[in-house]
């Protein structure tokens, strides 16, 4: 009897781990960029479109109003797929740029230029502070919002834009994006964010 019911347990327990095994997701392949100029590196999903150069996938200028004449784009990462069609969302960005010979206070104020007098938060990503607040522009059907994030390191200004553009819907017969589904797009960006790495040396 003890044998039967040994048997029995076993089966059950070799099922149970093969359906765990089946059903545990694998995570989404990764690339990473690294910038050996300015010595730093971050991961993207290896699914997103990426581009060193401005123009080949987006306008940097476009998204990104704040950054001075002097910016230099160095990469940007892109959300390759709609993740809510029947919404106005249109399409988000991960931006990294620097700007060259810049004191500390005037790359803060590329973070938050829009509102005069308004101070930005400090967010920490990579153990570095980095002045945060957001741009918000709207046109004719047209919403964009940029999460900015700025630091000074070794005499430069290192900046992330994270840009997200909808469009309006009245015209276009679609649903408006809700703010929970804009908060899933953001967290997204936020997770390329969350793996930028500063060379040691």
């Amino acid at each position: 009897m003890k044998d039967w019911r040994f048997a029995l347990l076993f089966a059950i327990f070799l099922s149970c781990a093969t359906l765990c095994a089946q059903t545990v997701p694998t995570a989404p392949a990764q690339r990473t960029f690294h910038d050996p100029a300015y010595k730093i590196s971050f991961d993207y999903p290896a699914d997103w479109n990426f581009a060193r150069r401005d123009h080949e996938i987006s306008t940097f200028r476009l998204d990104a109003r704040s950054a001075v004449r002097t910016t230099l784009m160095r990469a940007v990462a892109e959300m390759p797929e709609n993740p809510f069609p029947d919404s106005t969302f249109s399409g988000a960005y991960l931006y990294f740029s620097v700007t060259p010979h810049m004191n500390d206070a005037a790359c803060a104020r590329q973070a938050a230029p829009a509102v005069q007098g308004r101070r930005g938060a400090v967010s920490e990503i990579a153990g570095i502070g980095f002045a945060h607040d957001h741009d918000e522009q709207r046109a004719i059907c047209t919403v964009q919002r940029d999460e900015v994030y700025t630091t000074l390191r070794r005499g430069a200004c290192y900046r992330f834009d994270l840009t997200i553009n909808t469009f309006c819907g009245e015209a276009s017969g679609v649903r408006e994006i809700t703010p929970q589904e804009l908060d899933a797009v953001r967290g997204r960006l936020e997770a390329i964010l969350a793996t930028v790495q500063f060379d040691s040396k």
